[in-house]
């Protein structure tokens, strides 16, 4: 009984080992030969300091973490990612039911900041882009019981982050 189990499982495996798998391939979406990205300077058109720092680093941590490119210097690199960040927006989500006399309204309980970034990939040498100018928001909610400032730069770290997974995936997966 033992014997026959054995070869029976043994002739399956055999069987699966031999087709084709029906066109399916295990592996990644993107281009076959695109292996390697570098992160080009990000520039940022706002006025919140640091944010190009922020959003390159997350950038590169994306990259690798995704494993389908690896992030290297411009002049290894077979593609080169540009960004710009175009705007960012800090919005009252909701409001405490408290009524503050100094300032004359409701003290915001809980504010939305948004990151809009255009990026591009390009091949060095051609003149065709692989990406052509995209544009992506991250976004992130934040509460404030302590300091404000502090809460801001962490919600924008985490709306830079939110932009960056999904400047990752369109870049690895737009061919």
């Amino acid at each position: 009984m033992k014997h026959r189990f054995a070869v029976l499982l043994l002739t399956f495996s055999a069987a699966l080992l031999c087709c084709g798998g029906c066109g399916y391939r295990i592996g990644t979406m993107g281009h076959p030969q695109i292996r390697t990205i570098a992160i080009a300077p990000v520039k940022n058109d706002t006025t919140v300091y640091n944010l190009s720092w922020i959003l390159r680093n997350v950038l590169v941590e994306q990259f690798m973490l995704d494993g389908t490119l690896k992030a290297v210097d411009e002049k290894k690199a077979d593609c080169i990612l540009y960004a710009r960040i175009v705007s960012s927006t800090v919005r009252v989500v909701s409001e405490k039911h408290k009524y503050d006399r100094r300032r004359g309204d409701f003290e915001p309980d809980e504010w939305k900041i948004s990151v809009s970034v255009e990026y591009s990939v390009i091949i060095p040498g051609q003149k065709k882009p692989l990406i052509p100018l995209r544009k992506v928001t991250g976004s992130a909610n934040y509460q404030s019981p302590g300091d404000v400032d502090a809460a801001r730069r962490r919600a924008a770290g985490q709306a830079c982050r939110d932009a960056a997974v999904e400047i990752v995936e369109f870049t690895t997966e737009a061919w």
